[in-house]
């Protein structure tokens, strides 16, 4: 499996190979993908695969045809207005979603997400990766949701002892 990121593509092409990546995420994302991380992949120009925070990601396999697309994810807003991934069911259970994950923080440098409660799968993918839950919502489906950030970037307002202050207020 190779993880590639697209960059760099011709405006001419562009809309063919977007319209390509949206239909496998409805081919393959279960109906769990929102519609809002699709409306903002949908709106996605070339130039704004440049940004900072914006990440578009393809899992490939070799096939008897040339590369065949396993998976995708998308993260715009370093996950704060988009995070997806979709796997093709045959590339499920083979971690191919957490290499792309894995992927994404590594390239964005810090992640956040969005996960249904009841998306076991996913929220699995996002702590094999080193996410932990921050704060638990309603999602836009009305399930409970978690967001989930890389642990050097929390929501979090961290307290930080004073020099000389205790560390440990009841010792054991």
């Amino acid at each position: 499996m190779q993880i590639s990121s697209i960059y760099d593509t011709n405006a001419k092409q562009w809309k063919s190979r977007l319209a390509g990546l949206l239909e496998f995420i409805r081919a393959h994302g279960e109906k769990r993908i929102t519609n809002q991380a699709c409306k903002v992949l949908a709106r996605l120009t070339p130039d704004q695969l440049s940004e900072p925070g914006i990440s578009l990601l393809v899992a490939t396999v070799r096939g008897q045809n040339g590369r065949q697309l396993a998976g995708v994810s998308f993260v715009s807003g370093f996950g704060a207005e988009a995070c997806l991934v979709a796997v093709h069911p045959f590339y499920r259970n083979r971690h191919t979603g957490t290499a792309l994950m894995a992927a994404q923080l590594k390239r964005l440098g810090h992640l956040q997400c969005s996960v249904a409660c009841d998306n076991t799968a996913s929220l699995k993918m996002c702590f094999n990766i080193g996410l932990a839950a921050d704060t638990l919502t309603t999602g836009p489906t009305g399930k409970p949701t978690l967001l989930l950030r890389s642990p050097h970037h929390t929501g979090s307002t961290t307290i930080s002892p004073q020099e000389g202050e205790l560390l440990c207020q009841s010792p054991s």
